[in-house]
């Protein structure tokens, strides 16, 4: 389940595709494709919205409000710290949720 604002952007699948609704790492962008595609085709992908989602295992978020990350496929409260991880949040926990921002591009990745 998702509701989505209408901020999409087009995106080749990388390796692997896409599955539909499920969130993807895109470089530093979070974006949940809304149709599935293999590698290589072009996909029409949210990047802001509220969705509901895989949360980190282990993880029991607040849900007014707390900064979301994006860590190994699941959504997580906690900021990732290894290299080649995005460490900014990509949204907030809301209402059994996440509302994701599409604020977070500290890379394009072509």
């Amino acid at each position: 389940m998702h509701q989505a604002e209408g901020k999409k952007i087009a995106v080749v699948a990388p390796a692997g595709g896409f599955v539909k609704d499920v969130p993807i790492l895109i470089g530093a962008l979070l974006v949940v494709p809304s149709f599935k595609a293999k590698e290589g085709e072009v996909v029409t992908c949210t990047y802001s919205g509220y969705y509901d989602g895989p949360v980190k295992v282990g993880d029991v978020p607040a849900f007014g409000c707390e900064p979301v990350y994006f860590d190994d496929g699941a959504f997580t409260k906690t900021q990732p710290t290894d290299a080649g991880k995005v460490e900014q949040p990509i949204g907030v926990f809301v209402d059994g949720g996440v509302l994701l921002t599409g604020e977070v591009i500290t890379q394009f990745v072509a």
